[in-house]
């Protein structure tokens, strides 16, 4: 019950603090956050440095899915002497299920125009989804409560650097690199809220990766003014095998609080393809109605149309979804997949209670449910 209390009064505080969510999110996974601090002492506007505890995302401070089970972390900012806009982040955090012990330390420098440097060592459960990542409050909420784990894990362990250029209003580039040692990491939680609840709070094994020390690197512009898009492109090598890849998202909205929101995302690798490079089809952020991950593949496409009829506190919202992934060359002569569902949205979008179910392929799937923080309408 603690947990339970712990998990909703963060999760109203970020529902309070946060507007829903309106950039792309096929952020490369670089392992080193690069958004901006979410919880902490504020600096002032002259670049005044302050210290004590704080995140450099929300999320740093508790989390769950099915690798570390529910997992608390403690993180402090330090001012850097002599460096009016840089910063210290120091994290640490400890996974019950799988009694592991994490962290991370960057150093941020913001620059007063808006560009940012980041560079960190880690050692750290991390997602690899480009589209899906799973550390994430949504996340949490759906894995704790409906055991749905929308995410892929790997243990990372090794060094990152990050550089966000803002090229003009609205447009940005983000240049990254890292050197990590890779491994697998098994799945080791049970929702015992979600058993409690009705269901048997079992998640499906978490997938394994192709193990080794690698390299990469990835190039990101992004567009966050009127029709959103992002478009990626990113290498990962070493232990003799070498993938890189070409991807991007676009969204475009029509009306305000009622009206319609069109996402479109796709991506091809290069073969043979790194298991995780691979890109994953299936769940809330790609085809609706399927579980997370129900298919895998070289290369893929997925088109999510969300309609909302009027504008009331408490609004109704309809949606339906496709997608195929697969090699390059058979990708549109794959079986495609699509979905549909209703749902209902509160707080203008921030929290949305979604029942999606499967069109085709035909495949007597059950109505899936979902808690979705921060969605699009």
């Amino acid at each position: 019950m603690g947990t339970i209390v712990v998990v909703l009064l963060l999760s109203t505080a970020a529902l309070q603090s946060s507007p829903p969510d309106t950039t792309p999110n096929s952020t490369p996974p670089v392992h080193l956050p690069v958004e901006r601090a979410a919880v902490g002492p504020p600096d002032t506007l002259l670049g005044q440095q302050s210290s004590g505890v704080a995140y450099e995302r929300l999320s740093d401070a508790l989390r769950y899915d099915r690798v570390q089970g529910l997992s608390l972390g403690l993180g402090y900012r330090l001012g850097v002497p002599g460096m009016r806009f840089g910063n210290l982040f120091a994290t640490v955090r400890y996974g019950l299920s799988d009694d592991r012990v994490t962290g991370r330390l960057s150093f941020v420098l913001d620059a007063p125009g808006g560009g940012r440097l980041a560079l960190g060592g880690y050692r750290e459960v991390a997602d690899v989804d480009v589209f899906s990542p799973g550390h994430t409050m949504g996340n949490t909420l759906d894995a704790l409560f409906v055991a749905h784990d929308n995410a892929d894990y790997m243990l990372a362990e090794g060094g990152a650097a990050s550089l966000e250029i803002p090229l003009r209003s609205g447009l940005d580039l983000t240049l990254s690199a890292r050197v990590e040692r890779e491994t697998g990491a098994a799945r080791k939680a049970k929702s015992a809220i979600n058993d409690f609840l009705g269901g048997d709070g079992i998640f499906p094994p978490n997938p394994p990766v192709d193990e080794g020390t690698f390299a990469g690197g990835s190039a990101r512009v992004s567009h966050a003014e009127g029709i959103r898009w992002a478009l990626t492109a990113d290498v990962l090598g070493g232990e003799g095998r070498t993938t890189g890849r070409l991807f991007g998202d676009l969204r475009a909205q029509v009306g305000d609080a009622a009206g319609a929101t069109l996402r479109l995302k796709a991506g091809a690798g290069t073969s043979p393809t790194l298991r995780q490079m691979e890109f994953r089809l299936g769940g809330p952020a790609t085809v609706r109605g399927f579980e997370y991950g129900a298919r895998r593949g070289q290369a893929f496409w997925a088109a999510q149309l969300d309609l909302t009829p009027f504008a009331a506190r408490l609004r109704p919202v309809a949606f339906i979804d496709a997608g195929q992934t697969g090699r390059l060359e058979d990708l549109f002569s794959s079986t495609a997949f699509a979905g549909a569902g209703v749902g209902v949205s509160f707080f203008g979008g921030a929290l949305r209670l979604d029942l999606s179910h499967p069109l085709t392929p035909d495949s007597g799937g059950k109505v899936r449910f979902d808690i979705v923080v921060q969605g699009v309408r």
